[in-house]
């Protein structure tokens, strides 16, 4: 069994799950009660100075239950634990206790959506936002500044602070990645990753492989090194801190951080090793490639980074199309909004991440990984995947793949919302 993990270290793992995560909680949230309020917009270092002793005590408590809680978990070390009195630095020592990446902009901005009016605000370049040194898949968003001060609706705030993990937070955290932050942070060596891409290695922080077989797991324990889960639980925390100490506008910057990894795990290719193939597949494949045969293990590998990013790629460029086009009633809009199956799910707790998101995700990634498949194989361009598995703008869609994709987008907006009425006073 130890075969397996000849399969699964090769993994190709995207950056990021459906495109843009402020477009979809701005759809999914627009009517939840409380978030047409505005608030003012607060710089990072107010919030940090008035609430030092209760962010000590929130820490320290998050700390414990993690090592108690969640399987896999490494422990913070002690030396980057945040006290209330001792912080030459109050913003470098959040970040270091939060184990994010300390290059984080943590710009205070908007970021302006398709049909959106900037208000007069002015705009931030894309590295103003963004960590890394290539921001090609991200020029395309337009992100507006906010003074300190001024008056923004929550609803802003938290739909462009659910994007803003993308732009960097978890990359370089491991002690195998460049830069300081990985031999002090304590999450040991990647466990797996294209190093291709400058954005890997944030993929452990927003894939969670929690309902694989235990033979995948015996075979590449390094799988289960997922923490999507502990961000959730580690921001909602913070968000309940900010609300209740009237701080809403990092409630809602917090809550939107939070929103994030929920999100990503709704994607199915977020959730599952591989789709498409079942356990017994995988240890086929990954024994042949051992006995000198890859080519199979070869192409499970490009099919599933082919397919994952056909499917990002395809729910964008029609999202797009139908906002600026219409229907404003196709099913892929509405369903975002649709609450008929919100209250169906248990409560939003420390486990809802693991339990219910990534559950129900990766029961359907057989499903889409199949759908994706029919569709690009009845494309009639063969020019491999740059020019071939891209959606033309006026591409016709396919009903059975959106079908489906309306399906997910509907947990997507369920979890949001109930995450939501949990974390924030006004919305329950």
């Amino acid at each position: 069994m130890l075969s397996c993990a000849c399969l699964l270290a090769g993994l190709p793992l995207g950056a990021q799950a459906w495109s843009n995560h402020a477009l979809g909680s701005l759809l999914a949230l627009q009517q939840v009660p409380g978030l047409q309020r505005e608030v003012a917009a607060e710089p990072l270092e107010a919030f940090l100075k008035d609430q030092a002793p209760a962010l000590e005590r929130l820490l320290d408590e998050q700390e414990a239950f993690a090592r108690e809680h969640f399987p896999n978990y490494p422990a913070r070390p002690d030396a980057l634990r945040w006290s209330a009195t001792s912080q030459a630095d109050p913003r470098a020592a959040f970040v270091r206790a939060l184990r994010i990446n300390p290059e984080v902009r943590l710009a205070s901005f908007i970021q302006q959506l398709p049909g959106q009016a900037d208000g007069g605000r002015p705009s931030l370049l894309a590295q103003d936002v963004l960590v890394f040194h290539k921001v090609g898949p991200w020029s395309q968003w337009r992100y507006l500044a906010l003074q300190p001060g001024e008056a923004v609706s929550a609803l802003q705030v938290l739909s462009s602070a659910a994007d803003e993990p993308d732009y960097g937070h978890d990359i370089n955290l491991f002690s195998d990645n460049p830069g300081e932050a990985g031999q002090q942070y304590g999450f040991g060596t990647q466990p797996f990753g294209d190093a291709r891409f400058e954005y890997s290695s944030q993929a452990p922080f927003h894939i969670g492989y929690f309902h694989e077989s235990p033979l995948i797991f015996a075979a590449a324990p390094y799988l289960a090194r997922t923490l999507p889960h502990w961000r959730v639980y580690q921001y909602s925390g913070l968000a309940r801190l900010a609300f209740a100490s009237g701080h809403p506008y990092w409630g809602y910057r917090f809550l939107g951080w939070t929103l994030h990894y929920l999100q990503d795990l709704t994607q199915p290719y977020h959730a599952s090793v591989l789709p498409g193939v079942d356990t017994s597949g995988m240890v086929m494949i990954a024994v042949k490639a051992e006995a000198g045969y890859p080519q199979d293990r070869e192409a499970a590998i490009k099919r599933v980074a082919d397919r994952h990013t056909a499917i990002e790629q395809y729910q964008f460029a029609r999202m797009e199309d139908l906002l600026r086009v219409g229907p404003a009633d196709s099913p892929l809009l509405t369903a975002y909004a649709d609450t008929r199956t919100d209250a169906g799910y248990p409560a939003f707790d420390a486990d809802y991440a693991a339990n219910v998101v990534a559950a129900e995700s990766h029961e359907r990634a057989g499903e889409l990984d199949d759908l994706i498949g029919r569709w690009l194989a009845a494309k009639p361009s063969s020019q491999g995947f740059s020019a071939g598995n891209q959606l033309a703008a006026k591409a016709a869609p396919d009903p059975a793949l959106e079908q489906l994709l309306a399906e997910l987008f509907r947990h997507f907006g369920a979890h949001s919302r109930n995450t939501v009425r949990a974390v924030v006073p006004a919305a329950q």
